[in-house]
Parts: structure tokens; C-alpha cells; sequence
């Protein structure tokens, strides 16, 4: 102790001091580190057993609170079991009673079925009973009526058995009427026929015979008018006779080669024309064989009026074609005759068919209408009326061409 006191009186410098001061400030701050950490190790050290302690006092409450609930829970559980037992004997108290009612309804509605089941088969029995009545009372109203009938249907079917050979007898009747009037018209169509062709006949000849004398005096005129012009013109071409002479020789070689070999075409041609002129002659009439061409049908005015026509339309070229053709006028003229009758005839055979098929019709549905054999009754019947109709065909109104009356000639 003197010496620190003896050392603390000796007198410091300021560094010295300072240094101290510093060196104590230094040891001051350690100090109070030492404190701090020592304080916040204490109180971390602290908080940590106070956090284990919270933990497990939580633990020992929730471990507690859990056997309080428990308890409480198991408590009110009891006392729901027991009021679900109450409920449960209640509803089975009511649906027994439900049950018990079910049952006795079931038995009355089997009572009830039982007693239905009996009213309506007795019932049924009485509707078959009266059923039976019913269906015997009918059985023998039809019994009736179709006796009646069948009396009625045999006394109609004598009635039209007499009618029909009554009226098989009249038409055979018509039938015969109808062919003697054919014959008694034929027979004057052939008679009026023969005087016409006798009448037409003799005035041919007596035109034959003017037109004969006519053409004679004609010729006769001509002849002596040709021998005084050939007198005259043999006078002026005496130089040209001997040159034609020499070429008439020659064209009479020619012309005898030409002879020659047109009569060998002439030949096979005028053959089978002749064939055909002899076969077409035997089927031609009396009048065709007398007037062999006809006149025309066409008036003066509209003959001159077609010539005129035709002049205007012809040529030169068409003239002299026309005029080599003037000897076949007659030719056409017969050959358009029979294309015209042939048109005719095929016109009027049509109509007369179509004709005869309608009437072959009307007589059968008239001869089936009045017959009364199986085939006929099996089909509809034209005799069976309902509802005062008749299933009769209307008969076509058609005019029936006798061998008297007078047909215009088609063109």
C-alpha cells in the first residue's frame, strides 16, 4: 500500500492520463458488454423456461378441459339416446297401429271383391242366356227371309228365262227382216247400176263416133296443107337432098343400131308394164274399163287460175321436161284415181271396222243383259238394280249405214 500510494502522488503527464482515461473507458465498455451479454443470456435463459413451462401447463389445461368435455359430451349423448329410444317406441307404436288397420281394410276390399266377383258373373250368365234368345230369334227371322227370297229369285228368274226366249225370237226376227231388205236394196242397186253403165255406154259411142268424123275431116285438111308444103319445100332444097340423102343413110345406120338396143329395153320394160296392165285389168270395174280416165272436179275459173300460176312459176328448162311428159297425162290420171279410191276404200274399211267392233259390243252386253246362264250370273249382271242404278254401259248413239241410203264418194 505506500508503494501505490507513493507511486499515485508522483504526478502524471497528460498522455499518461489520457491514456489511462482511455484504457479505463475501454474497461467501462467491456464491463458493460460483459452485463449486456450476461443480462441477454439470462433472459433468453429465462424466456426459454418460460416458454417449456407455458407448454406443459397448456398441455396439463387442454389434457383437463378434455376429460370436463368428455363428460359433458357423454352427459348429453345419454340423454339423446334416451329421448331417440322414447320417439323410436312411439313411431313403432304407430306404425303397428297403422299395420292393424292395413290389414282389416285388406280384408273388407277381399270381401268386397268376392261379393263382385259373384254379382258379375251372375250377371254374365244372365247376358249369355240373353245373347242365345237373341241369336235364335235372328236364326230364324233369316231362315224366313231367305226363304222368301229364294221363292222370290225362282219366280224372277222363270219371268226372265221367258222373256229372253221371247226376245231371242224377236230379234231372230229382225235379223231375218234386215237380209231381205239387204237383198231387195241389192238387188235394185244392180239393176239402176246396169241402166246407168247401158245409158253411159251408148252415149260413149255416140261421142266416139261424132268425135271420129270430126277428126276425120281434120286429117284431110292437114294432109292436103302438108302435101303442098312438102311440094314447095322439096322444089326449094332439091340442092340439099343428095347431102341428106347421104346423111339419112348414115342416120338410118345409127338409128337401126339405136332401134336395136331400145327394143331390147323396150322390150324388158313394155314386159312387166304388160304384167302389171293384165293383172290390174281383171280386178277393174265395168265403169273404169268404159271411162278409163276422169274428168276433173275443178271449175273453168280455178282451172285457168292454176294454169296461170303454174306458168309463172315454170322455166324454160321445166317447159321443155314438161312437154317430153305430155303423153303420160292420161297415165297419172289413172294412177291418181286408184290412189285416191285406194285412200277412200282404206278410210271407209276403218269406219265400218270401229263400227262393227261397237255394235259386236252393244249386242253382247244386250245378250249377257238378257241371258241368265252360270257365267253370267257369276259376273256383274246389267238386270241387278241397287238404288234404282244399273251397272249398263249407255249405249253409243251411232248410225247404222244400210245398203239403201246414199253415200257421198270421198276425195
Amino acid at each position: 500500500m505506500p508503494k501505490k500510494e507513493k507511486m499515485a502522488k508522483t504526478p502524471l503527464s497528460d498522455e499518461k492520463q489520457l491514456l489511462l482515461f482511455q484504457q479505463k473507458l475501454l474497461a467501462e465498455e467491456e464491463m458493460a458488454k460483459k452485463k449486456e451479454r450476461l443480462l441477454s443470456q439470462f433472459l433468453k435463459d429465462k424466456l426459454a423456461k418460460e416458454e417449456h413451462n407455458s407448454a406443459l401447463n397448456l398441455n396439463k389445461i387442454n389434457t383437463q378441459w378434455r376429460t370436463v368435455l368428455r363428460e359433458v359430451k357423454t352427459r348429453e349423448l345419454h340423454k339423446d339416446i334416451e329421448i331417440l329410444s322414447q320417439t323410436f317406441e312411439r313411431v313403432v307404436d304407430c306404425k303397428d297401429n297403422v299395420i292393424k288397420s292395413l290389414a282389416k281394410d285388406l280384408s273388407e276390399a277381399e270381401e268386397q271383391y268376392a261379393h263382385a266377383l259373384r254379382s258379375h258373373l251372375h250377371n254374365v250368365d244372365q247376358l249369355l242366356a240373353l245373347q242365345r234368345h237373341r241369336l235364335s230369334l235372328l236364326e230364324e227371322s233369316y231362315n224366313m227371309e231367305l226363304e222368301a227370297l229364294t221363292k222370290e229369285f225362282e219366280t224372277e228368274r222363270k219371268t226372265i228365262i221367258d222373256q229372253h226366249e221371247k226376245e231371242i225370237h224377236y230379234l231372230q226376227d229382225i235379223f231375218m227382216a234386215m237380209e231381205q231388205n239387204y237383198i231387195d236394196s241389192e238387188y235394185e242397186s244392180k239393176l239402176e247400176f246396169q241402166s246407168m253403165w247401158n245409158d253411159l255406154k251408148n252415149m260413149n259411142l255416140e261421142e266416139k263416133h261424132f268425135l271420129r268424123l270430126h277428126l276425120e275431116n281434120r286429117v284431110e285438111d292437114l294432109w292436103r296443107k302438108f302435101q303442098d308444103v312438102l311440094k314447095n319445100y322439096t322444089d326449094a332444097t332439091e340442092d340439099r337432098k343428095a347431102a341428106f340423102e347421104t346423111l339419112q343413110v348414115k342416120d338410118e345406120k345409127s338409128s337401126k343400131e339405136i332401134e336395136v338396143q331400145m327394143k331390147k329395153i323396150q322390150k324388158l320394160q313394155g314386159e312387166k308394164i304388160l304384167k302389171l296392165a293384165e293383172i290390174c285389168r281383171k280386178f277393174e270395174t265395168e265403169e273404169e274399163k268404159v271411162l278409163p280416165f276422169y274428168s276433173s272436179v275443178l271449175t273453168p275459173k280455178e282451172q285457168e287460175g292454176i294454169q296461170k300460176n303454174n306458168l309463172e312459176e315454170l322455166t324454160e328448162e321445166l317447159t321443155k321436161v314438161m312437154v317430153d311428159y305430155i303423153g303420160m297425162e292420161n297415165f297419172w290420171k289413172r294412177y291418181n284415181k286408184v290412189k285416191l279410191e285406194q285412200l277412200s276404200l282404206q278410210h271407209r274399211r276403218a269406219q265400218l271396222l270401229d263400227i262393227n267392233g261397237k255394235l259386236r259390243e252393244m249386242l253382247k252386253q244386250y245378250l249377257d243383259g238378257i241371258s241368265v246362264s252360270d257365267e253370267v250370273l257369276s259376273q256383274l249382271n246389267p238386270l241387278f238394280i241397287v238404288n234404282y242404278q244399273s251397272n249398263l254401259l249407255q249405249p253409243l248413239s251411232i248410225r247404222i249405214a244400210h245398203p239403201g241410203d246414199k253415200q257421198h264418194p270421198t276425195t
